[in-house]
């Protein structure tokens, strides 16, 4: 009955699923649920919660893809070995670890590349006229076959046109390119980071109910005028990352993900 209360009054704030998929991964990494037991059958959750099947399913399905529940098939859902705790995003100290960050553990599959006029937001964080062309890079931030992020790498047209993405393929982050291979100078960097809720192409692309909530961290780089030469948006699914900044009077950090 507590719960049944706390999800009534959450409602309209949060989609059902989303309130349920957090009960019951709170379960499972509370030891509730403990590793190896019978998960409970959809009828038991729909009859628990009060909500249709089909919203318990979009719950069910945001805790298989984490690999907390696993199926079997004739024999039920089986609760796996959980962490207790989402991945951390971790990063500490200079534009050099920002630029590389998890470059050794992560690539970034190109979807699509395409010459377009930039959004108002694109223009805004670029510093140009609202319109103008610019070449606008998709793809997904992979952790060998897995795809942790959905990410949009936006470049004026001066520099889009020479970086050589083909699409399909996986290279290391935009900003490391421009570096690397064009002899940009990237100065600092500046980050946002909020919770939105998941659009149709971000739910797609990383298996997401519509609505998912999100870490968002969005980052536009400066070059060694001053002038911004990258705006990147990356989308992370909340419920499985957390991100941790380290800041310290020595410079020296450990930027990394995992």
């Amino acid at each position: 009955m507590e719960i049944a209360s706390r999800m009534e009054s959450s409602r309209g704030r949060l989609p059902l699923y989303f309130q349920i998929e957090s009960v019951l991964r709170e379960r499972i990494r509370s030891g509730q649920y403990p590793a190896g037991a019978a998960f409970p059958t959809e009828e038991a959750l729909q009859k628990e919660f009060s909500v249709s099947r089909g919203t318990v399913r979009f719950a069910l399905e945001a805790l298989s893809r984490e690999g907390l529940v696993v199926k079997s098939p004739g024999r039920g859902a089986f609760v796996q070995h959980s962490t207790g705790r989402p991945r951390t995003l971790r990063f500490g100290g200079s534009i050099e670890e920002l630029i590389g960050h998890g470059t050794a553990e992560a690539q970034f599959r190109v979807t699509e590349r395409i010459l377009d006029a930039a959004t108002a937001a694109e223009a805004a964080e670029l510093k140009i006229p609202s319109g103008r062309q610019v070449m606008r890079i998709t793809g997904l931030r992979m952790r060998g076959e897995e795809a942790v992020a959905h990410t949009t790498v936006t470049v004026p047209e001066t520099l889009g046109v020479l970086l050589t993405l083909r699409e399909g393929e996986s290279y290391p982050p935009v900003a490391a390119l421009l570096v690397e291979q064009m002899g940009q100078v990237i100065r600092e960097a500046r980050q946002v980071i909020d919770v939105p809720m998941a659009d149709e192409a971000v739910s797609l692309a990383l298996h997401l109910a519509p609505g998912y909530p999100l870490l968002r961290i969005r980052r536009t780089y400066f070059g060694a005028a001053g002038q911004p030469i990258e705006y990147a948006v990356s989308c992370y699914p909340a419920g499985r990352f957390q991100y941790e900044t380290t800041i310290s009077t020595e410079g020296a950090g450990g930027g990394r993900a995992r």
